[in-house]
């Protein structure tokens, strides 16, 4: 074998299991870490729609009277829509 190929020396097999190990770990930290994250904005994201439907339903109130309480109906012959007022 020549001087090069005597030289060049790859990873033992500890250094690449101890490397894989720390990788896995890794990984795993980080897909709890994205659960976690997610699971807290789809926690955020139903306590925002529960203020905003509380928001919408305390703003409903009756629509205001017509004067004198008249009412008139009107029907287009062209569109058949139906126009209250």
């Amino acid at each position: 074998m020549s001087n090069a190929l005597k030289r060049q020396r790859g990873f033992s097999l500890p250094e690449t299991v101890l490397a894989m190990a720390l990788m896995v770990l890794t990984v795993t930290a980080l897909g709890g870490y994205q659960r976690g994250m997610a699971q807290g904005i789809v926690q955020l994201n139903q306590t925002r729609q529960l203020w905003r439907d509380a928001w919408r339903y305390s703003q409903l109130s009756a629509p205001p009277s017509p004067a004198r309480g008249q009412v008139s109906r009107m029907q287009t012959s062209r569109q058949r829509c139906v126009s209250i007022t």
